[in-house]
């Protein structure tokens, strides 16, 4: 048991079901040798294995972990028996109160899952074969040559860096395989030139099969280049210093013009654990900055295994972020106008509850190939086949029905306990928040629905970007009422709140010694279902300071403040009670709509509502300066409404002493 345990703690899975499988053979019907063999199961390649276990080990002792429930779950999840796994995480949900984010996802993945399977797409999938796929790990799928050559990679027996003594897997190398009729001959190792002694791995290759890219092991991870000339591959270059860094670059893909290269990064300044980002080739022929494709496509998960199709607008990806049945999606977005589009689930038979990765497709769009660890392949990871019977990928959008779902339940990250702790070894420990998204018996809207916004990011020293613990604290405008606090992370600085629809809200994040943000959402009960992405920046409390108050709402041309305001008010006024020799300005701002002279006044009277609001609570009014510049000193171009006037709009607090000489701000 001890060494099943160890294994089990360091991830070796494999060995730790073994050993696992010894103990209970030794100690028959021990109900915690059972478990953890269920967990091992659960952790590992072969998940489904893991049900029978935790089935047995819940009738005979359901408390003998504090995560049982949350296991089941998943185990039942990952036999797409969806409505058991809604009840499992209902059950976890209803006993950890402070833990329901992950519960509330794996609903939400269930739910998808399972009404994508009822609205499958016209999609024949089927396994590549054993000519692909062997025992091992098989995975990147390249298909070029009009569909008759197919480059992958695998971590079969045989590979040029032999076996790693670290975790007993055998090291990468990459394979080419041509077509044979209906099927694929025996793949060949690409060339002694490209698979080196370490990890080496086929990352995309150019629509006209000429250049391949690849990935390396060394540098910490980088991508590299391979010409096909002479009917062999050129020694491998690396990529200039705007797509390779000192961190892991993971993927590339090429457009079909060879000016722009998608590649994923783990670098610092991204949403997520690994992001897409893009380059542009510059007119000297050199790759130029990298520019992070942003929170549409970019979650604060990972993002991988980007492909652009041939046509230059149809970007396809692998998302641990993005809604989807459970493990890594895939999904598609379409380049519109400059901009990308919200993702779209590619939907079942192409996802599954298990990981499914490394897409591509076609020029036609008839056949596509990618990676899944679903059940039932060759080994572990295989690569799939895919007839793509429509054009497009389908979006299937769920009904909303009176059907009755029998004990409905929901959980938050993917919790699996350490072989000798009962307790999750990951817990995000935030209050439940007021939505509630099922009611027994009956499906409510819910998050793909369009019933909240995820609101995700990092808190940062808005001076040094260094990760900042802070407070934040969810405030229905409208009524005045808290909806949710939580804290970001001490070490990343993360954070992650779930906002109902229906109401103005106010985002506002706090740290002693820094004056606090501020964020509004006005959400329509009917709004869609978002996901937004942010670092919320917090400035030092010193002279000069100031953060604009973006939860001050005034009447169209008054100066009355109304009731949506006192939240942000009453925060004010905590910031001056808690720092008692702060002395601060309130600037009024306008747009440059109707008369300079009617406009500054305007604003000087905003200023002043704000300042007597303070005073009447007990604030000193030796402390509190009121100014109105009026449209003085816009932050953009009036031009436009949206992204111009509404802006330049704006009550803004400045500290302008801290007990010494005061700096008014003229």
């Amino acid at each position: 048991m001890k060494k099943a345990n160890r294994y089990y703690k360091y991830g070796d899975y494999h060995n730790a079901v073994k050993y696992y499988h010894r103990a209970a053979n030794l100690k028959k019907g021990n109900v915690k040798v059972t478990y953890m063999l269920g967990l091992a199961y659960l952790a590992g390649d072969n998940k489904t294995e893991a049900l029978k276990y935790l089935e047995t080990v819940y009738k005979l002792d359901p408390k003998v972990d504090a995560d049982m429930e949350y296991h089941l779950g998943l185990a039942y999840q990952y036999h797409n028996r969806f409505d058991e796994a809604i009840a499992a995480f209902k059950r976890y949900k209803d006993r950890h109160r402070k833990r329901t984010f992950i519960a509330d996802h794996k609903i939400d993945q269930c739910m998808l899952g399972d009404s994508l399977i009822r609205h499958s797409a016209g999609i024949e999938v089927r396994n590549a074969g054993m000519n692909i796929n062997s025992p091992y790990n098989d995975y990147t799928p390249l298909i070029f040559d009009n569909g008759q050559s197919l480059i992958f990679t695998s971590n079969r027996a045989g590979s040029t860096g032999g076996l790693r003594l670290s975790d007993g897997s055998y090291y990468e190398d990459i394979y080419i395989s041509h077509r044979d009729g209906n099927d694929w001959d025996k793949p060949q190792k690409i060339g002694s030139g490209i698979n080196l002694k370490y990890h080496d791995a086929a990352a995309s290759i150019s629509p006209d099969g000429k250049t391949l890219f690849l990935y390396y092991e060394k540098g910490g991870g980088d991508i590299y280049t391979s010409k096909f000339e002479n009917n062999e591959w050129t020694t491998p270059e690396p990529l200039s210093k705007h797509i390779n860094s000192v961190f892991w670059e993971t993927a590339a893909s090429i457009t079909a013009d060879g000016k722009t290269i998608y590649f994923t990064s783990n670098r610092p300044g991204g949403i997520g654990d690994l992001d897409i980002y893009r380059s542009e080739l510059d007119e000297n022929g050199e790759w130029g900055p990298a520019q992070n494709l942003g929170p549409t496509i970019n979650t604060p998960a990972s993002e991988d295994a980007p492909f652009i199709h041939p046509d230059g607008k149809t970007l396809y990806f692998g998302s641990t972020g993005h809604l989807g049945m459970g493990g890594s999606d895939i999904f598609y977005s379409q380049l519109v106008d400059g901009k990308f589009q919200e993702p779209v689930n590619m939907g079942y038979p192409i996802n599954t509850v298990f990981n499914d990765n490394y897409f591509v497709i076609t020029p036609d769009r008839k056949e596509a190939y990618y990676t899944s660890l679903r059940s039932g392949g060759t080994g572990m990871a295989d690569i799939y086949y895919a007839n793509m019977d429509v054009p497009e990928p389908i979006k299937q959008e769920p009904a909303i029905t009176e059907e009755i779902i029998a004990e409905l339940p929901v959980s938050p990250k993917e919790l699996i306990a350490d072989a000798g702790d009962p307790e999750p070894m990951l817990d995000d420990n935030t209050e439940e928040a007021t939505t509630k998204y099922y009611d027994e018996g009956f499906m409510q809207l819910q998050k793909d629905l369009g019933v909240v916004t995820v609101l995700r990011g990092k808190v940062i020293d808005a001076t040094t970007a260094k990760p900042l613990f802070a407070k934040l604290k969810l405030m229905n405008n409208e009524t005045n009422i808290l909806v949710a606090e939580v804290d970001s992370d001490p070490e990343t600085g993360e954070f992650e709140l779930v906002i109902p629809h229906g109401g103005n809200y106010g985002v506002s994040t706090s740290k002693i010694g820094y004056l606090f943000n501020s964020i509004n959402f006005n959400l329509p009960a009917f709004h869609d279902y978002q996901e937004v992405d942010t670092h919320v920046l917090l400035q030092k409390a010193k002279v000069g300071s100031k953060v604009i108050l973006k939860n001050i709402f005034f009447d169209t041309g008054k100066a009355d403040l109304r009731t949506e305001s006192l939240a942000e008010l009453d925060r004010i006024k905590e910031l001056l009670l808690d720092n008692g020799s702060l002395q601060v300005q309130i600037n009024g701002h306008t747009d440059n709509v109707g008369n300079a002279v009617y406009n500054k006044i305007l604003s000087k009277k905003r200023a002043q509502a704000v300042v007597d609001y303070l005073v009447a609570r007990g604030i000193p009014g030796g402390r509190l300066f009121a100014k109105g510049f009026g449209e003085e000193r816009p932050l953009v171009s009036n031009d436009d409404e949206k992204d111009g006037r509404e802006i330049n709009r704006r009550t803004e607090i400045e500290i302008i002493g801290m007990g010494e000489s005061l700096a008014v701000n003229e």
